[in-house]
This record gives structure tokens, C-alpha cells and sequence, in this order.
């Protein structure tokens, strides 16, 4: 125990400021880093010789640091904290000059980063992803955190990519990253090599797969596909074209995320996406579903835009013409599910039981969904509906007659002419 009067040490004062235990709860915007780069100072002031001051940055000063680091190396959050202390008092090394004298050259404006002193110190607490460790998560934590804050001790020694980059990967390890739009950043520092030495790929991996990235994020997306929520889904995964032409990134998801190539390849329509949201179409999205899976990822293999320009035959029931227009006829059922959402949910009931319970499509239902359509008026759909079921669910007499009777003034205009062609209904 120090005596009465007595100045603590450093390493009792850089305890004191809990700096360690901010490091490990996660909460790197509690981190006290003017507090502890202060007791740096002071250390490094009372270090100095009588007559003469340890200059800042200097040869001596960077033998003085790494010494007294060593005194507290293997403490986990005190060795890190008093690394992020002397950051910004530690010097940077440039390469011998051309004669091959030896000695440092001048010293620069602008150092390469990776022969800066407190860089080099920063890499000492990298993980080594090789080698077994029950505490490898915890220590990648405190570890991105001071990466983080190193940029902020002194920017010189850690870039804006590599900054991000660690606080994308922070993300995942905390828990709180869960899409790709989370990690681009770091998903591009990997691919543009702009992380290596303090991300390197190794070390990546481990962390994603450690964390589960993979699995939660699979299982996330299974749950979406399986409502056909493709809005939902886009969210998730629409940042991985811009992938796309960056080797290494597309290696590295191809080994972690198998279905990476059928998400990365899906090309949307996100506006139409979007509209499927609507109120109107909740109620039928069940019965909806082999028309949203048109708009959905392509998962033949063939990595096209969406499932209807892989195969145009995918929607069931698809009669003649030839498979030369059947695109043409799932466009055209699309841009028709668009327009009853806009007149409304009865419409969209209508388009239901024209196309998609009867198990038909062809140029005559979707003319007459869009003479319906064309009217404009949504309680007019609901007696259609009711009309096309009866006929299509071969009703008695009785019952077909009643449903005709109630629908007759809707299919007529003022003038007795049909609005609906009725009769071109197939049973």
C-alpha cells in the first residue's frame, strides 16, 4: 500500500478511470481517452531528467513507453488502455535513407502508416485467428474498439477505411449488425485491400462465422422468402451488387453465405416491392404467392435478375400462347396486380380468382381483370369475384342464377352492353 502523500502510479491512475471497464462492457463512447492520454503525459513528464525534457515523438520517448507498457501487458483493458494513452506521444520510423547509412531518415509530414510506432503497438493486440482461443471474441471486441480509437488518439496511424471497416466488424461482434448493409464497408475495404493489416482476411472469417453472421442472417432471409416479404428482403441483402467485381469479397461470401450468388443477382423492381406492403394486398398475399415469387430472387441457379426472367413458365398453370410471350404475359400479370392495389382489395380478390385460382393465364383473363380494372370502381370487383367463383365451382342452378342475377347490373353499362366479358369465362 503507498504511504500517506504518496503520487499513485500511472497504472493505478489509468485504473482509476475505469477506462477497463468501458473497454469491456462494449461502451467505446464512455471511453475516457483525453482522461487517460493526460496521465501519459504526466508520465512521461515525470520521467524526464532533471535539466532536460523527454521530447514527445523522439527515440527516447518510444523506448521509455515500451517499457513501461510491459508492466502491464497481458492485463486485459489496462494494456489496451495504456496503449490508447501514448498513442499521440509515439513516433514514426521512416525507412533508412538511399546510402543505406543506418539510422532514421527525416522525419515527414507524412508517414507511411505501417512505420508508425503506436500502429505497431496497436497490432500487437490483434487476434490471431489460427490459433485456439476460448477468448477470441472478447479479445477481437476490446481489439476493434481500439482500432476505432486509435484514429481518434492520433489519425495518422490508422486510415477512415480501416476505421470503418473495424466498426463494421465491431457491429457483427456486438450483435447489432444483422444485413449486409451493415458490413459494406467492411465488405469493400476486404475486397479494395484497403484493411489487410489490421483486417486481415483471416481474421474476418473467424469473426463472421464465430459470431453466427451466416446462420442468423439465413435464417432471417429463409423467414422473409417464406412470407414472400421481398421488401423486407431487398433491405437486406440490395448492397451486394455493388460486390460485384471485387474477387476477394466474392470468394470470401461464397464460403460463408451459400446463397450469396441468388441474392447478389436479384434485380427488383424496389418501387413495386414496396407497393406490395399495402393494406390492400395483405389479406391475399398467402394466395398471391406464385405471383410475388415472379418479382422474387431466381432460384433456378441461373442467377438472373428475377424469377420470371429465368423462367417464364413459372407461374403455374401458364396456358398458350407459345413460351415466346409467356414473359410477356407475367409482365403484363404483374402491372396488373399494381393497378388493383391501387383501385383496391376486392380487386385484388377478383385478379385471385381469375388467375390464380383457376390455374389461368392467358390474353382473355388478364383482358378482362383490366376492363375491371379500367373501371375503376373496387365494389364492383367483389360481385365479380363471386360471379367467376360460381362459375368456375360448377354451383347448382339456383345458386348460379342468383350470383348472375346480383352481377348483371355490374357488367352492364346503361346501354345494356356488357362492361365484362362474362361470357368468354372457361369453367
Amino acid at each position: 500500500m503507498p504511504s500517506l502523500g504518496r503520487k499513485p502510479s500511472w497504472q493505478q491512475q489509468l485504473r482509476r478511470t475505469k477506462a477497463k471497464e468501458w473497454l469491456l462492457a462494449g461502451r467505446i463512447d464512455k471511453f475516457p481517452l483525453l482522461k487517460i492520454q493526460n496521465i501519459a503525459q504526466a508520465l512521461l513528464k515525470d520521467k524526464s531528467p532533471l535539466l532536460r525534457k523527454i521530447t514527445p515523438q523522439s527515440d527516447e520517448c518510444d523506448i521509455l513507453f515500451a517499457n513501461e507498457l510491459l508492466s502491464v501487458k497481458g492485463e486485459l483493458g489496462i494494456h489496451e488502455s495504456a496503449i490508447l494513452a501514448c498513442l499521440h506521444l509515439l513516433s514514426c520510423m521512416i525507412s533508412p535513407p538511399p546510402d543505406g547509412s543506418k539510422g532514421r531518415g527525416k522525419r515527414t509530414d507524412n508517414p507511411p502508416l505501417q512505420d508508425h510506432q503506436g500502429r505497431g503497438q496497436i497490432l500487437t493486440l490483434r487476434p490471431d485467428p489460427k490459433r485456439p482461443d476460448l477468448f477470441f471474441e472478447r479479445r477481437l471486441d476490446v481489439y476493434l474498439q481500439c482500432v476505432i480509437l486509435s484514429r481518434r488518439a492520433n489519425p495518422e496511424l490508422c486510415s477512415e477505411e480501416e476505421r470503418s471497416a473495424a466498426e463494421d466488424l465491431l457491429g457483427v461482434v456486438q450483435g447489432r449488425a444483422k444485413d449486409f448493409p451493415s458490413i459494406l464497408r467492411l465488405l469493400e475495404a476486404v475486397g479494395n485491400e484497403t484493411c489487410e493489416a489490421v483486417l486481415p482476411l483471416s481474421l474476418v472469417k473467424k469473426a463472421l462465422k464465430t459470431n453466427h453472421y451466416q446462420e442468423n442472417l439465413t435464417r432471417e432471409l429463409s423467414a422473409l422468402k417464406a412470407a414472400r416479404q421481398w421488401f423486407d428482403a431487398y433491405k437486406l441483402v440490395y448492397s451486394l451488387r455493388k460486390m460485384v467485381g471485387l474477387p476477394r469479397t466474392d470468394q470470401m461470401l461464397r464460403e460463408i453465405f451459400p446463397d450469396y450468388p441468388m441474392w447478389a443477382a436479384w434485380r427488383p423492381d424496389p418501387k413495386r416491392l414496396m407497393s406490395w406492403e399495402s393494406p390492400n394486398l395483405a389479406s391475399y398475399r398467402s394466395r398471391l404467392f406464385p405471383v410475388l415469387d415472379l418479382e422474387g430472387p431466381d432460384i433456378t441457379g441461373q442467377q438472373r435478375g428475377t424469377l420470371r426472367m429465368s423462367s417464364p413458365g413459372a407461374f403455374m398453370g401458364l396456358s398458350e400462347p407459345a413460351r415466346s410471350a409467356d414473359r410477356h404475359l407475367l409482365d403484363r400479370l404483374l402491372d396488373n396486380l399494381d393497378a388493383s392495389l391501387a383501385v383496391g382489395p376486392e380487386t385484388v380478390d377478383l385478379l385471385v380468382a381469375l388467375c390464380v385460382e383457376r390455374s389461368l393465364l392467358s390474353e382473355r383473363t388478364l383482358s378482362q381483370l383490366e376492363s375491371v380494372i379500367g373501371i375503376g370502381e373496387d365494389v364492383l370487383s367483389k360481385t365479380l369475384a363471386t360471379f367467376v367463383r360460381a362459375l368456375t365451382e360448377g354451383s347448382d342452378v339456383i345458386t348460379s342464377m342468383a350470383v348472375f342475377a346480383s352481377a348483371l347490373p355490374v357488367m352492364c353499362n346503361e346501354s345494356g352492353h356488357t362492361t365484362f366479358p362474362f361470357r368468354t369465362l372457361q369453367t
